[in-house]
């Protein structure tokens, strides 16, 4: 068989992965393989859909081996990065993207996805680095942004998370979760108003936000409107929240 046709499975396998046939695209890869073993980014588009399908394992193991045909393959420990992640193993996780990072210092959703992994870590101040990095080198990385702009709240800088929380909703304006997040730094300063503004986008764009909601009713709470309140608690109360059904069962509101 000419080696040449593991390259059309290959890609054959990646089209149909992209499709969602998951299974038809690792019987691709498994064929390109057969055809040619020494193709290492057919074990790499191969792990990838063994990740897809939640075989952590098997995608790391084909990661490893094209990792062993091809040590200078960067986009291979970036995604095992990501399996040893969801493992817990959080030191292999780091070494993986640190290696990603040596192999290819451009590679902005390496420094991104560490930095995700040094603030599970509790270590914020290199968190807040790798986010620095990841946008300088993609400006249009809406989610670094986001990212920043919660350590720099958690951190107790809320000004500064307004202004990545901004810049995170002028990239990509359908962010709910930034949203809510910037509602939450405008009523830690106190300014009601604009925090019910963020909580009502945030529920538009995500309307079993549960927890927004209920934000929506602690803030008009603080502006004195009991009425308004007592509604969006009544809605929180009706998707689950557990805070907004004990205040209404304390006093004997039905929802």
């Amino acid at each position: 068989m000419n080696p040449q046709f593991a390259e059309a499975y290959s890609n054959r396998g990646v089209a149909y992965d992209n499709l969602g046939n998951t299974q038809q695209a690792i019987k691709d890869f498994n064929k390109a393989i057969e055809l040619n073993p020494q193709y290492a980014k057919a074990y790499y588009n191969r792990g990838i859909a063994y990740g897809k399908l939640g075989k952590t394992q098997q995608e790391i193991k084909d990661y490893n081996k094209a990792i062993e045909l091809n040590p200078q393959y960067a986009e291979a420990y970036y995604n095992r990065g990501i399996a040893y992640g969801e493992l817990g193993n959080t030191q292999q996780e780091i070494n993986d993207y640190n290696k990603a990072i040596e192999l290819n210092p451009q590679y902005a959703k390496a420094y991104y996805n560490r930095g995700i992994t040094y603030g599970n870590l509790g270590n914020y101040q290199q968190e807040i680095k790798d986010y620095n990095k990841a946008i300088e080198l993609n400006p249009q990385l809406a989610m670094a942004y986001s990212n920043r702009g919660s350590v720099y709240y958690k951190l107790g800088n809320t000004q500064q998370a307004i202004k990545d929380f901004n810049k995170a909703i002028e990239l990509n304006p359908q962010l709910a979760d930034v949203y809510y997040n910037r509602g939450n730094a405008y009523g830690k300063l106190g300014d009601y108003q604009q925090a019910i503004k963020d909580y009502n986008k945030a529920v538009e764009l995500n309307p079993q936000d549960a927890v927004a909601y209920s934000n929506i009713g602690l803030a008009y709470f603080k502006l004195g409107n009991k009425k308004r309140a007592i509604e969006n608690f009544k809605i929180a109360a009706r998707l689950g929240d557990k805070l907004a059904q004990n205040y209404l069962r304390s006093k004997g509101i039905e929802w």
